[in-house]
């Protein structure tokens, strides 16, 4: 399916080199994607071939190119493009422009992933030069909106170095400026551009993936978890659902399951439900390290993942007489609220708690006042309420209730969202 991509730049520069190389590279683009520009003013003599323009401004042929305006007008009219374009990835262009991080800021919050090009903005040597402005303005919001894009497009490569050694985001990519490499020109640039958005949408799922596949992962973690002797597992909803996923969502299913360690479930789930999947080969999807890695090591269920020794100490003490299911249960929901802290729980864990809640038999007023003891019963209730909307966990196999509260939101986002 064809890419849509929105770039924003705010006003086009004066600079004949930039103008032309930037038409030649929209113009190439189209031949790849459906491209879109938008800019503060209307620009009549820039004309890519291909390309749909949109003034967002006033249309004043200076209006915000100081960085002054009103934000309030400027964002109701930026989201109104965004949303009846529907792009699959934003692309602003330039640096040191306050609009153009508002632009990263509107998009990143709603789920719209951004590619950010500096164009030697953070070269050390350029920064240096005005001192003071540059980095009155590098800590007000330039450094921001370079650590939260999806990825920072670099072509200068003094620029791409100092990225890379000052670590505000490990996302940095450098493809050569095609005016700067005789050898490379504007095919290749636009070709690599092209590359680097397929690996930006191919990154951090948990925020991208849509609802229809999220759905499906879920019932399909459901049928690897239930035992083979049952019926029915999955409601004629979900077997609809699961026949009606696209090349494209198997893709990003995929790939989410493998940020959460649990692509062996999926394959398990699919065997079950016998589907025919497309083949795909995780190792030729290029995409970036999630900025919190997961853990996907086994969730221990006799030691604690915790160091303070103090603490552990009393724990054991507290559990020393229980059933040993009551005491793996405890040790287990424990572990997890440390990866919760650590921002590395992964689905995979929760998997391994759901087996226990599912399979293992256990008096569960015992454990009610065991969790009530250790404090960690709330935190089990909210722990069933996450497993039910992400392996559907029937209400008969949780050994305490269910809760849905802020707690519980706190749990999806650190699962989803780190």
């Amino acid at each position: 399916m064809e890419l849509k991509i929105l770039h924003f730049i705010p006003n086009i520069p004066s600079d004949e080199g930039f103008t032309s190389f930037f038409e030649t590279f929209l113009s190439l683009m189209t031949q790849q994607a459906e491209v879109h520009l938008a800019t503060l003013s209307p620009t009549p003599s820039f004309t890519p071939a291909g390309c749909h323009l949109h003034c967002i401004g006033s249309g004043k042929s200076d209006y915000g190119k100081n960085g002054y305006c009103n934000l309030l007008a400027l964002q109701k009219q930026y989201l109104k493009l965004l949303y009846n374009l529907m792009p699959d990835l934003i692309h602003v262009h330039g640096s040191y422009h306050f609009i153009n991080s508002r632009i990263a800021l509107w998009s990143k919050k709603r789920g719209f992933p951004v590619v950010f090009s500096p164009y030697g903005g953070m070269n050390p040597d350029y920064i240096e030069a005005e001192y003071g402005m540059r980095t009155w303005k590098i800590i007000s919001y330039q450094k921001k909106m370079t650590t939260e894009a999806g990825a920072v497009l670099s072509s200068d490569p003094k620029e791409s170095e100092y990225l890379h050694s000052m670590h505000p985001t490990p996302r940095v990519e450098f493809i050569s400026d095609p005016r700067n490499d005789e050898y490379w020109g504007d095919e290749n640039y636009t070709h690599s551009t092209m590359e680097l958005y397929h690996k930006v949408l191919n990154s951090d799922k948990g925020i991208h993936i849509d609802q229809n596949s999220r759905e499906a992962l879920s019932a399909l973690l459901h049928l690897s978890l239930t035992s083979s002797t049952e019926r029915t597992p999955l409601c004629s909803e979900d077997i609809l659902n699961l026949r009606s996923i696209t090349a494209s969502q198997w893709h990003d299913i995929y790939l989410f399951a493998a940020e959460q360690g649990v692509v062996s479930n999926i394959e398990e789930g699919i065997a079950k439900a016998q589907l025919n999947v497309p083949g795909i080969d995780l190792n030729t999807m290029a995409h970036f390290e999630p900025r919190h890695p997961k853990d996907h090591s086994p969730l221990p269920s006799d030691t604690l993942l915790s160091k303070n020794r103090l603490t552990n100490r009393k724990i054991f003490k507290e559990l020393r007489g229980s059933e040993d299911v009551i005491r793996i249960t405890c040790i287990m929901l424990l572990n997890i609220k440390h990866h919760l802290k650590q921002h590395t729980l992964s689905m995979r864990h929760l998997c391994e708690i759901y087996a226990v809640f599912r399979f293992d038999k256990m008096n569960e007023d015992k454990l009610a006042e065991t969790l009530s003891r250790l404090g960690l019963l709330k935190f089990a209730q909210r722990i069933c309420q996450v497993l039910s909307e992400m392996a559907y966990l029937d209400e008969g196999y949780m050994p305490v209730s269910a809760l849905d509260d802020q707690g519980t939101r706190q749990i999806r986002q650190n699962l989803m969202k780190y």
